[in-house]
């Protein structure tokens, strides 16, 4: 189930609750009767081998019961704050993660899907995980109980910026789970603008970046016509290790023209590499432009291989 943006407007009011929105891989965790742990990304890939410290990390608080729970793998700094390098390197730094887990779709024998948000977050909050380094469960804030301490929605949200977090999602209290679909029950408030987009093509570094790549060509679907369009491009935030590995990233997905619907603008195309677009990476941005539609002032976080190119869309409007 995916969360729909809000519009720029915070959700107010006694029918929400709210969580903090880590900034992760999204995934589904799957936990046999003994045990065995499956770790799903939503769009299917088996994550299981790639985070082998989550492996049996609930067999002890489930106590025998088989278990489909949703949530966020994420990795923590040394301040306990989600960084999203630190996730993209995990590979490499071997830095633990943790799933920060939001949502119990079933337990033992009961399917949860049709029960409303506020008993299924009963049940979940029954599960007491035996290392919380590993498994945590993400804390909900039901907008009664913000109201009884004397808080706002905008205070919890001032609560997420000053951690380092990615935002708020208010959730509907008697809302039901609906698997792979992306539903106004959920509003996403982000503090910063991320977006998923599938590269296209990339053009060669100058100067101390010669060798290497310069910046990448940004692409996006169309949400009523489904053709990749180019929307921008980014040569900022990338580490001399990303660097170093994008070139051989992208080498093997060449191909002779450009992947996007739309025309590229000569500067960005003169000496663009064009690549198949089947990869998706995630950027910063400030701006989408309504009439150019191109993001602006972007910088790159890493790739998604959480999510498939068909699920990268143009945003529906500036900031959103």
């Amino acid at each position: 189930m995916l969360a729909t943006p809000d519009g720029g407007r915070l959700p107010d009011g006694p029918r929400f609750a709210y969580e903090f929105k880590w900034d992760g891989y999204r995934a589904v965790m799957r936990v046999a009767s003994d045990g065995t742990t499956v770790l799903t990304s939503r769009n299917g890939n088996d994550f299981t081998a790639r985070y082998p410290e989550l492996a049996g990390a609930l067999t002890a608080a489930l106590g025998g019961r088989r278990a489909v729970l949703d949530g966020e793998i994420v990795a923590l700094d040394a301040a306990g704050r989600p960084d999203f390098g630190l996730l993209q390197n995990h590979d490499r730094t071997a830095r633990p993660v943790v799933f920060c887990v939001f949502d119990v779709l079933a337990l033992g024998d009961e399917q949860l899907l049709d029960r409303p948000y506020d008993e299924r977050r009963q049940v979940l909050e029954g599960i007491e995980p035996t290392d919380r380094d590993l498994v945590a469960i993400t804390p909900a804030y039901r907008h009664t109980d913000l109201a009884a301490a004397g808080m706002t929605p905008q205070d919890l949200l001032g609560i997420a910026g000053d951690r380092g977090l990615e935002g708020l999602v208010a959730k509907f209290r008697s809302s039901t789970y609906r698997p792979g679909r992306r539903s106004p029950a959920w509003l996403k408030h982000p503090l910063i603008q991320t977006l998923g987009v599938v590269i296209g093509g990339w053009r060669p570094g100058q100067g101390n970046r010669a060798g290497t790549v310069g910046g990448l060509l940004l692409g996006a679907h169309d949400r009523d016509t489904g053709q990749l369009l180019y929307i921008g491009d980014v040569g900022t935030g990338f580490t001399r290790q990303a660097l170093a590995e994008l070139r051989d990233t992208l080498a093997p997905l060449h191909r002779a023209s450009s992947p996007f619907a739309n025309p590229v603008p000569r500067d960005r195309a003169r000496d663009a590499r064009w690549v198949t677009p089947s990869l998706v990476g995630e950027v910063v941005y400030r701006q989408f432009t309504p009439t150019e539609h191109r993001l602006r002032h972007t910088a790159w976080r890493g790739w998604r291989p959480d999510k498939d190119p068909d699920q990268a869309l143009v945003p529906q409007h500036p900031g959103s």
